[in-house]
């Protein structure tokens, strides 16, 4: 919205000046500024509401999942009861009910016994086996550094500081912005669906800042064909005084970021991003 001087009709810097900058004359009684003022007041305060929507919903959310995690401790605990009610009856019955069938068979409840406990063992070492091989480490990288995961590549390859539509950040704070990538490395079509979060001085959470460039915003859930990558920008409310913070996406990928050297770009100089 451009607003211009009632006395000389030039253009005004709302923004950074108290008064016309060709002729002096005041803003206080210029009625475009006064109407512009409102305007931005009435975003921020709209931004104000949504913010605190979104953070409503998202408390309501947690709710239904801290009971789910309640009733699956109560049961966890009720079968782990009958477990050892069970075990504590098979301990003291089984020396009599071993002795008798071994007083029947003889030799041939040994040579049974036998080849059932090679198979038992055979059987769980494969297991433990399988299960190592599944497990994944943790990728720990730095800024446009790529994660490699047995499922998708992950980088951060563009960070800057910037403003979002609704005005600055609160004092003390600043708006960051991260491009992200990621891409399906495997032969078949993936469903990825990760958290992502950024966190400073160890284990301090950073909010996310809604509102910068929401058209190209990266997406944490998306369906990807094999060697088909995706990516976008994502923003967070980062503290002046934070030197690096940490992205985490998902269980595996951890990516290092310094912020002492950050460029500033408004929303409008970005340039689009193609996928990986």
């Amino acid at each position: 919205m451009d607003v211009f001087c009632d006395y000389c009709g030039a253009k005004l810097d709302v923004e950074h000046e108290n008064c016309c900058t060709q002729c002096g004359a005041p803003f206080d009684n210029n009625a475009s500024v006064k109407a512009y003022r409102e305007e931005k007041k009435r975003k921020e305060e709209e931004y104000r509401r949504r913010q605190e929507m979104r953070q409503n919903e998202y408390n309501a959310s947690q709710q239904p999942s801290q009971s789910n995690v309640s009733n699956s401790q109560n049961a966890s605990a009720q079968k782990i009861a009958k477990t050892i009610t069970t075990v504590i009856i098979i301990m003291f019955f089984a020396p009599m009910v071993i002795s008798i069938i071994i007083s029947i068979f003889g030799g041939i409840f040994s040579m049974i016994a036998d080849n059932f406990d090679n198979a038992d063992y055979d059987y769980i070492e494969e297991s433990v086996s399988e299960e190592s091989s599944a497990t994944q480490e943790v990728q720990r990288v730095n800024f446009n550094e790529t994660a490699q995961t047995a499922e998708y590549s992950f980088i951060c390859d563009e960070v800057f500081r910037t403003d979002i539509m609704y005005g600055g950040a609160d004092k003390g704070y600043m708006y960051v912005a991260f491009h992200l990538k990621v891409k399906n490395t495997t032969d078949e079509k993936q469903w990825l669906s990760n958290d992502l979060n950024c966190v400073y001085d160890g284990d301090i959470g950073c909010d996310r800042a809604w509102g910068f460039n929401e058209g190209k915003s990266f997406s944490t859930s998306v369906t990807l064909s094999a060697g088909i990558g995706s990516d976008g920008y994502v923003c967070y409310i980062v503290p002046e005084k934070a030197k690096s913070v940490v992205l985490s996406y998902g269980d595996y990928v951890r990516v290092n970021i310094d912020l002492r050297d950050l460029s500033y770009r408004t929303e409008n100089s970005q340039t689009s991003t193609d996928n990986t």
